[in-house]
């Protein structure tokens, strides 16, 4: 392997890593949102600008649970229908935790995992825009951070493959 190929497999992991972290917190911080705005009817958060670019309004509507699914398919009293926000909470940890490891293996399925997640950005950005007609400038980072994931992820996967065939090309010689 190549000290320049170890830097950029490092660079790119330290990458997916930071993104985990920028998202981590913004999970945290919609959860926080919408579990104040329920109690609190009055509460304006930092991300409500106007009445038509609201996250309030976003992480409090039916589909700021369970994506909107969860509680159609298992009631509103399942125990998996919980804020949005709580399922980036543990997304962006297990994207961080996997980010770490060297095997190619594990690399893919984060990888599969962070297309995953972009799927669901893709059914929520339509959400956001065609049904609820609002913007969320939370929904729209986190979307980007998403997206700049996938593609840190499919370089990750582009380097092992390739550190994997040096490998084993100097084994044959």
């Amino acid at each position: 392997m190549s000290s320049g190929t170890g830097r950029c497999k490092w660079s790119v992991t330290v990458g997916l890593v930071c993104l985990s972290t920028v998202g981590f917190v913004l999970s945290l911080y919609t959860s926080y949102v919408e579990v104040r705005a329920e109690h609190d009817r009055s509460y304006r958060a930092m991300c409500d600008i106007s009445e038509r670019i609201s996250c309030t309004k976003v992480f409090t509507s039916s589909y700021g649970r369970g994506f909107g699914i969860v509680g159609k398919l298992l009631g509103q009293q399942s125990p998996l229908n919980v804020p949005n926000g709580f399922y980036g909470i543990f997304y962006y940890f297990l994207v961080a935790v996997l980010s770490f490891s060297d095997q190619l293996r594990i690399a893919r399925i984060n990888s599969w995992l962070i297309l995953a997640s972009n799927g669901v950005s893709l059914y929520l950005a339509y959400l956001l825009y065609f049904v609820l007609q609002d913007l969320c400038l939370v929904c729209l980072t986190t979307y980007a951070i998403n997206l700049i994931s996938l593609t840190l992820s499919l370089q990750k996967i582009q380097i092992m493959t390739r550190q994997e065939q040096e490998h084993d090309e100097s084994k044959r010689k």
